[in-house]
């Protein structure tokens, strides 16, 4: 009882991490994320103002999985156009990733970031992995995001999480510490939050 609870509140934190404006460009959240806020990747300032847009619902922050799968084949055929096009690659991603396509998101943020690290992309290239299965490539990719961009929240939660799932508390936590030293103050209350948690369950 006391794993699900913690389960879940670290779900919502990182849910709440995602609604942050401060954060809308690099938020990738767990399976288990996802199931409780129903919330899908978020897009960058960048990729909302590049080639075909959505336009989520009224009270919505993101696209639906419904809205994803509608606008698939038309980033499908700008894609294929314009391959040099990096931000309709990265909304092709997004959708692959939301879709659950994960090996196609998977090639496209490593063609990307073969030509040009991105903190960014690096810590979503971390979640494909991670649903993927494949907890050391997500791990070696948060750790990247992190060193490229420290002051980046979501790697921070993300890596937290992936160390507390596999019962690493004490590094959970280490990564957490590293967070709040790194990132602004706006996001520093999340990661204060998460760490609450994460303490909270060890002491059970």
């Amino acid at each position: 009882m006391v794993a699900a609870i913690l389960v879940t509140a670290i779900a919502l934190l990182i849910g709440r991490l995602a609604d942050g404006p401060a954060d809308v460009e690099g938020v990738l959240r767990g399976p288990l994320v996802s199931a409780v806020t129903g919330t899908t990747d978020q897009l960058t300032e960048e990729e909302m103002g590049s080639g075909p847009t959505v336009a989520p619902a009224p009270g919505r922050l993101q696209p639906s999985e419904e809205e994803w799968a509608a606008l698939l084949p038309r980033l499908q055929e700008i894609a294929e156009g314009d391959p040099d096009d990096v931000n309709i690659q990265r909304k092709l991603a997004l959708a692959y990733y939301n879709l659950g396509r994960l090996d196609d998101a998977a090639a496209i943020y490593k063609r990307l970031l073969a030509a040009e690290e991105d903190a960014v992309l690096r810590n979503r290239l971390g979640n494909t992995l991670r649903d993927s299965g494949d907890e050391a490539g997500a791990e070696a990719a948060y750790r990247t995001a992190l060193a490229d961009d420290p002051g980046l929240a979501p790697p921070y939660l993300n890596l937290a999480e992936l160390l507390w799932r596999q019962g690493r508390d004490d590094e959970a936590l280490a990564v957490i510490d590293q967070g709040l030293a790194a990132v602004s103050e706006e996001n520093r209350a999340r990661l204060e939050a998460g760490r609450q948690v994460l303490q909270g369950a060890k002491a059970q």
